[in-house]
């Protein structure tokens, strides 16, 4: 394996909804760790598996085990969550199977969390919704004891646990970093108390990302923690292409596919984050919002929202449930060959 990676400015991850609309898993998952492996020789940083339940489309549900498939056929790439939807899960479980996943990739593994948001998936679980914030109030911070302690105590509201030690151990020290999916500012607020990062959505408009920037920094003053330390990961919809116009055409129904879906679940706004419901009229809002262009573009795209909000980590998705494998190996090939060098040597 030839490892192009150089220092740069900037890092460059990829994620996965890993979606099959004709029901061939094993395609799409085969072909998802083809992209992977070139991406690791490409020089990307990182790459994360989402997390959803009952999604037409197949959305993966299981993302561990994903992580040790693709730890298997990677050596220096990490390995992240994107997130694991922490509420429906017992943190003792997600602990294990992080320590796992960390011992099977050598200490490459970042636990992504998030709070979920769709009924039917807490409905499926047994988990009232109303219930997910403090859960994952109580979770975050009891997962990170049972990675980096020994002898644990918990007693609290949803979980209870006595003298416990939980083997494996991980490979980082003191434990996988921990980052926290959030997009109020409230929550935001406290991605800066209880993680070691706040990960950015993609959905959330960039004027309103701006903002809630401030406040994240605001919160990290307050509990002395720089943010010039942090790598401000941001999930972002790109796509690269020989021109703008070819690659908004190579990836466009894909990238388009999952927002219909957010359309469905109330789940997208405008640039003043006010729900959208129309989806024609949001057509040039969501294509402004996304990185998806020619080389050059996409490097623009990437100086200004580095500039202007601190970002240092680009977590990219390219594969949707209808894009060929093909253009989404164009595009990785490109971002890998023509915009990971521009900032190589920038640190």
């Amino acid at each position: 394996m030839i490892d192009r990676r150089e220092e740069t400015s900037l890092k460059f991850g990829l994620v996965y909804s890993v979606q099959s609309l004709t029901g061939d898993w094993r395609q799409i998952c085969q072909d998802v760790i083809e992209q992977v492996v070139l991406a690791e020789e490409l020089g990307f940083e990182s790459v994360f598996i989402s997390e959803h339940h009952l999604v037409d489309n197949g959305y993966f549900p299981s993302v561990m085990p994903f992580c040790a498939a693709l730890a298997a056929r990677t050596s220096r790439i990490k390995l992240g969550t994107a997130v694991v939807l922490l509420p429906l899960h017992n943190p003792f479980a997600v602990a294990e199977d992080s320590a796992v996943v960390d011992n099977l990739s050598k200490g490459r593994f970042i636990l992504g969390l998030g709070v979920g948001y769709r009924q039917e998936e807490f409905d499926a679980f047994g988990v009232p919704l109303k219930q997910r914030g403090a859960r994952f109030a109580e979770g975050v911070p009891l997962v990170r004891r049972l990675l980096s302690e020994e002898n644990v105590t918990h007693e609290g509201r949803f979980w209870n646990l006595k003298d416990v030690t939980m083997t494996p151990r991980p490979v980082q020290k003191p434990c996988p970093p921990i980052w926290i999916a959030a997009k109020q500012e409230a929550t935001i607020r406290r991605a800066a108390r209880i993680g070691d990062e706040w990960f950015g959505d993609p959905v959330t408009p960039y004027k309103i990302l701006k903002e809630r920037m401030v406040a994240y920094r605001d919160e990290l003053a307050k509990v002395g923690r720089p943010f010039e330390d942090l790598e401000n990961p941001l999930f972002k919809e790109a796509f690269v292409g020989d021109t703008t116009d070819q690659a908004w055409e190579d990836s466009k129904d894909g990238t388009l596919y999952n927002y219909k879906e957010y359309l469905s679940w109330g789940h997208l706004q405008d640039d003043e984050g006010r729900e959208v419901r129309d989806f024609n009229e949001a057509m040039e809002t969501l294509r402004r919002r996304f990185i998806i262009g020619s080389p050059r573009h996409v490097i623009n795209e990437c100086e200004r929202y580095s500039e202007e909000l601190g970002i240092r980590h680009f977590i990219f998705r390219m594969q949707g449930p209808v894009t060929p494998h093909e253009k989404v190996i164009r595009s990785i090939r490109l971002m890998g060959e023509e915009v990971i060098p521009h900032f190589a040597g920038k640190t």
